[in-house]
């Protein structure tokens, strides 16, 4: 199977484009949600200091989410050899 010369820069428009709308989303149209919810996971926790923990595992699966996101990319940009 051949790959196709575009298919890097489909990937990577599409990449763009969800990031473009999860920003438009998140800081654009309801800026209050990240901070909302955590709050929320703060007082409807047991125990203190859980928010911290939830910003901790999230910023480790957005990096590993990106990681696999920027190989995908990538590997539409490889040409044949």
């Amino acid at each position: 199977m051949t790959p196709k010369p575009t298919a890097g820069w489909v990937r990577l428009s599409i990449t763009l484009a969800v990031l473009g709308f999860a920003y438009l989303v998140l800081v654009v149209i309801y800026p209050a949600a990240v901070k909302e919810l955590l709050i929320w996971v703060e007082f409807s926790s047991a125990s203190p200091g859980l928010s911290g923990a939830f910003i901790l595992f999230s910023m480790i699966a957005i990096f590993v989410s990106a990681c696999f996101v920027v190989n995908w990319v990538a590997c539409g940009f490889k040409r044949a050899a």
